[in-house]
């Protein structure tokens, strides 16, 4: 199988869920260990040795105490577990349309836990051979509490996808930034800051070179968003 993948750690805080992706795929083969939520995916990773660790985490995005996002986040910005492949997993449809380091694939969740597992099989089998990236550290993505709550409130779809464009420029600002793109640019002002906009909605982001940090200042949604 593609990636050698065998042993994976899913993440889903659905208990019917989570046995019916558990079962089924332990019947295609795979080892699978289980957690209910972010929180308890990140304990259960670092406290184990790299030689325990899955080769590719089934993650849902919709998740209580740390949602999907997040978890990617400690995911790529820990030196520990940055080497870990991802697949996520929604209910909420749509695919980013950006790269993110790590994250090998997205699938939409079907009616049935099966369905998904054998998703989940061919789409590993489509994959090439992952080859090995070169050592970066992302920029730290923060959000305070008001551009939390202002992200929570847009449509899930669009959440997702903003939620995708900050991480990804949070792992360009410690590479290849570019000065300008279809959704990201960098603001000229005293304080160094990036604009992301994706969706209508823009995010400032205020950029700490020395803690290697980003940080969401402002969030601005569209009208046509703010009631959807």
């Amino acid at each position: 199988m593609a990636l050698g993948v065998h042993h994976l750690l899913l993440v889903e805080d659905d208990r019917t869920w989570r046995e019916g992706v558990g079962r089924a795929a332990r019947e295609a083969g795979f080892l699978v260990s289980t957690v209910s939520d972010g929180a308890e995916a990140l304990d259960w990773l670092r406290h184990r040795p790299r030689a325990q660790h899955p080769d590719l985490i089934l993650l849902d995005l919709m998740l209580p105490r740390l949602d999907g996002w997040e978890v990617y986040g400690h995911l790529r910005t820990d030196a520990r577990l940055r080497h870990l492949a991802v697949m996520m997993m929604s209910s909420a449809g749509g695919t980013p349309d950006v790269p993110l380091h790590g994250v090998v694939g997205f699938l939409h969740k079907p009616p049935q836990p099966e369905a998904l597992v054998r998703e989940l099989a061919e789409r590993l089998r489509e994959l090439p051979g992952r080859t090995p990236e070169p050592p970066r550290t992302p920029y730290t993505l923060r959000l305070p509490d008001e551009s939390l709550y202002t992200l929570h409130a847009l449509p899930a779809p669009v959440r997702h996808a903003v939620r995708v464009h900050l991480l990804r420029a949070a792992e360009l600002s410690a590479t290849e930034l570019p000065l300008a793109s279809s959704w990201l640019m960098a603001l000229h002002s005293e304080q160094p800051s990036l604009l992301v906009t994706v969706e209508g909605v823009r995010v400032v982001l205020e950029v700490d070179d020395a803690a290697c940090a980003l940080t969401a200042s402002m969030v601005i949604v569209p009208s046509h968003l703010r009631w959807a």
